[in-house]
């Protein structure tokens, strides 16, 4: 009894098309059977991973605050966040434990912590910032330049040598430089007049007066914060405009607080020759 070549119907739709075709009579055959069955991957993608349900514990920038709860990235909570502690893992325990269920599930919230540029008002006027600078209260100074400062200011300028009369029959003197001669006429008068002042090399002016006073002052805590400029400072017995000496003598000036109504401190400033072998003019105080 012959055994069917088949025994049962076959369910493969590949095995049935290749039995439904005829055999071929060589390996060349282009109707020859093959013997190998194939089966192609199914093309039918995953579902996406939704991620993970956090809660953060602290807040962070373009995800949300502490307290909120909603799905992010895997690799993000298991290598960033929760090895930092920054968030903790929503577990069906911890949502009973927090009194929660789905429903408190919310989303992203990728503003948070962004600065937006607020647009220019071109109305309002701009605000421009201010600087605080401690200085000492008027009354406080007033005393300090009393007392801490000596009553007179010495300063030490080259005199200008006074040219002598050329006695009859004698060779004219030199000629001197006209910066010379424009500083002896500014500075004083006629060299010759009885009494004239002797002019120096240069002058003493109220920003000379006004550093040397803030050298005396440097020690002092208070001292070191007043607020004096070369405006506070003015010659008496000169013209209102002058600002600088340029003879030797003594002259007495105001020192002013600024802004205030308090009487001007008064002080003297005394100019003296420059003693021979100094190399340039210096100022001390004396009392």
């Amino acid at each position: 009894m012959s055994v069917p070549f088949v025994r049962r119907a076959p369910t493969c739709l590949g095995c049935i098309r290749r039995l439904a075709q005829p055999f071929g009579s060589g390996n060349g055959s282009s109707n020859a059977v093959s013997l190998v069955q194939s089966r192609t991957k199914s093309n039918h993608l995953r579902p996406k991973d939704q991620g993970v349900v956090v809660r953060l514990l602290e807040d962070i920038p373009k995800f949300g605050r502490k307290h909120s709860i909603f799905r992010v990235e895997r690799g993000r909570m298991r290598n960033e966040w929760y090895p930092h502690k920054k968030a903790e893992y929503m577990t069906i325990s911890r949502f009973y434990e927090l009194g929660l269920t789905r429903d408190d599930i919310g989303e992203r919230d990728t503003t948070f912590g962004t600065v937006m540029a607020a647009e220019p008002d071109p109305i309002a006027e701009p605000v421009v910032p201010t600087m605080t600078v401690l200085t000492t209260p008027p009354e406080k100074a007033h005393t300090l330049l009393t007392t801490v400062i000596p009553e007179t200011l010495t300063f030490r300028r080259k005199p200008i040598p006074v040219p002598t009369p050329t006695p009859a029959g004698a060779a004219p003197a030199p000629s001197i430089s006209p910066l010379v001669a424009s500083a002896n006429a500014d500075s004083a008068p006629e060299p010759n007049a009885p009494n004239a002042p002797l002019a120096i090399y240069g002058s003493v002016s109220a920003t000379d007066i006004v550093g040397h006073i803030k050298t005396l002052l440097a020690g002092d805590a208070d001292g070191s914060r007043i607020v004096l400029e070369p405006e506070n400072i003015r010659f008496l017995g000169l013209a209102e405009e002058a600002d600088r000496v340029k003879a030797l003598g003594r002259w007495e000036v105001e020192i002013s607080i600024g802004g205030t109504d308090l009487e001007p401190v008064r002080k003297m400033v005394e100019i003296l020759p420059l003693s021979e072998g100094s190399g340039e003019d210096d100022s001390q105080s004396a009392s």
